[in-house]
């Protein structure tokens, strides 16, 4: 399996191949913000190695947002702090989007596209972008639950233990790949998505009458993950009584009297695993 450094750079070629922007960049996030050090297209600035504050700036925003942040002249754009406009000006970008890539709901990286002249980024641009960045979040998430599974040592309590991490690995990575389907605007990458996270479940298991509609599902996935209606409906980009609205609906169907009782049910009925 490939680095992930090998990933983010493959990403990157393919966006501003398939789009044309005058550079597409991106770097991995830590506790002290994002680290800029990987790029496709020249870099003419000082734009390699600098480290960008956790809501700061556009990629320092994403990556504490956890969504994409779009300016079409970053220096003017108000819904920024611009601590970063002397950089953003020697390298002469105008135009960009940045998206985070989000792992166990954590953001690892950031994915920039910019233009050095004046763009409009949205439709067919956007799309490519955030589609590209959501395949691969898509990958790290299968990586990350993979490096999780080790053989156990150390007789049956060890398995057990093993059988338990396992399982809170598969559930979040389950969760992770509904979040992603929710997110992208492909729907090609997301019924690919939606398709790798039906495999975790045992959706003939549960009585056939009972039909969740895919917004149930994502909501029901999230609660099982451990959030709040709060998160959640920041999450998929709904209000917090729309996700209560959806709650309520779910609950209703799975004979449920509590969020928890309903995640219980739903993983008794194969809904979630």
């Amino acid at each position: 399996m490939k680095p992930r450094a090998e990933r983010v750079q493959a990403t990157l070629a393919r966006i501003r191949s398939l789009t044309g922007v005058s550079l597409a960049f991106a770097g991995p996030v830590d506790r002290d913000g994002v680290l800029l050090e990987r790029f496709d297209g020249p870099v003419v600035g000082p734009l390699s190695g600098v480290r960008l504050s956790f809501g700061h700036g556009l990629g320092g925003k994403a990556a504490s947002i956890q969504r994409p942040v779009v300016v079409n002249d970053y220096v003017r754009a108000p819904h920024i702090t611009h601590q970063y406009d002397r950089i953003i000006q020697a390298e002469g970008l105008r135009a960009m989007v940045a998206v985070p890539v989000v792992v166990a709901k954590r953001t690892v990286t950031v994915i920039y596209a910019a233009f050095r002249d004046t763009q409009i980024i949205g439709g067919r641009i956007y799309d490519v972008v955030a589609g590209e960045t959501r395949t691969l979040e898509h990958d790290l998430v299968v990586a990350h639950a993979l490096e999780t599974i080790e053989p156990p040592q150390g007789g049956e309590a060890a398995v057990i233990e093993e059988n338990r991490r396992l399982r809170a690995a598969l559930r979040d990575t389950y969760t992770q790949l509904r979040l992603l389907a929710a997110r992208t605007a492909d729907p090609v990458i997301r019924e690919e998505l939606l398709r790798e996270a039906d495999r975790f479940t045992d959706q003939e298991a549960g009585p056939p009458a009972l039909t969740l509609t895919p917004r149930e599902n994502d909501v029901l996935a999230l609660v099982a993950g451990g959030l709040t209606n709060a998160q959640i409906a920041s999450a998929l980009g709904l209000t917090t009584f729309t996700v209560k609205s959806y709650m309520k609906s779910l609950m209703g169907k799975l004979g449920a009297g509590s969020r928890h009782e309903a995640v219980v049910i739903a993983r008794r009925l194969g809904r979630l695993p």
